[in-house]
């Protein structure tokens, strides 16, 4: 439903658009068919797209969406900055476009929050297409050890149950019975109490892209609050398919990720200003970005990285066609 004769609605949702015109008109639809309790205002934030004539689908399609454009790419973090400046809900929802939102899923998180004033922050587990676990679920506060043993490098490939990468890439609770404490959520679908945002801030636009998340969410939890998962909330998450259109854009999203990782560390990890640690940091998050470039060249051209592990089943989800128009 959208948010009419409502001084404030329950919540507002805020996408942003870079290059993305398929996926963000799938994500629109299913946003629109499937709330249907929750009274909801929509931003899209556009960062500077090229015309393609989504966004004047957009406009045709879904009217009651607030289109803002800026003239330049800010990155995800400012481009969500520019709708919470106008966002009017009791709770804020950043979706990515390359989601697809089930039925009740935003409802429910919604009811969820109003029964816990404590927390501030709500995530979705988050699947795939296929109905896997992306493992986004339960991760804990990155620490240097998550270069080595993040969800995606090579040593949680070739060692996946490894201790060290189980504290940054899996679920506490992974029988899904009840929503559980985490320490941060994917950025991909976080529902954020506004009286917190009051409290903490927006994003920091500083990110460029990716880790803006968990610094949030790590900002949250300084401030008193609690991050949670929902696992009642299933969202598909076509996870990558607008960072690796192409060489170009993947080149720019791998380094902005591990620029924003070197941003966390020296933010709320390592804040001294001469450390020679910085310098053995650096070195390797560029040899972690070089390694990434050439395991996802390998499978531009067909082949497997060694250790690659299929997604694992996800007892909540429907199994219903999730990209069904």
């Amino acid at each position: 439903m959208e948010a009419h004769g409502r001084a404030v609605p329950d919540l507002s949702i805020v996408t942003v658009n870079y290059n993305t015109g398929a996926l963000l008109l799938r994500c629109l639809r299913a946003v629109f068919e499937n709330t249907r309790t929750v009274q909801f205002e929509y931003f899209v934030v556009d960062n500077a797209s090229r015309p393609d004539g989504s966004l004047e689908q957009v406009h045709r399609q879904f009217p009651n969406v607030r289109l803002l454009k800026n003239d330049r790419n800010l990155g995800f973090a400012a481009g969500c900055n520019v709708a919470l400046e106008q966002a009017r809900g009791r709770y804020i929802l950043l979706l990515n476009p390359d989601t697809v939102v089930e039925p009740y899923a935003l409802d429910g998180m919604v009811e969820f929050l109003d029964t816990r004033p404590d927390v501030a922050v709500l995530g979705s587990p988050l699947v795939s297409a296929g109905g896997g676990d992306q493992g986004v679920a339960g991760r804990g506060f990155p620490t240097p050890l998550a270069a080595l043993f993040g969800r995606t490098t090579l040593l949680t490939r070739l060692f996946p149950r490894n201790r060290f990468s189980a504290r940054f890439s899996s679920q506490r609770d992974p029988d899904r019975r009840a929503p559980y404490d985490v320490d941060w959520v994917s950025g991909a679908c976080m529902m954020v109490r506004a009286e917190a945002i009051e409290q903490v801030g927006t994003l920091d636009p500083d990110y460029f892209f990716m880790w803006e998340d968990a610094d949030w969410c790590f900002r949250m939890q300084r401030a008193g609050w609690k991050v949670y998962c929902f696992h009642e909330a299933n969202v598909v998450h076509c996870e990558g398919s607008s960072r690796n259109r192409d060489w170009r854009t993947l080149w720019r999203a791998t380094i902005a990720f591990h620029q924003g990782a070197y941003r966390y560390y020296r933010k709320h990890i390592n804040a001294r200003s001469y450390d020679p640690t910085h310098l053995v940091v650096m070195a390797g998050l560029a040899a972690r970005g070089a390694l990434v470039l050439s395991t996802r060249s390998l499978r531009r051209l067909g082949h497997r990285p060694p250790g690659s592990a299929q997604p694992r089943a996800y007892a909540g989800h429907t199994g219903r066609p999730p990209f069904a128009d």
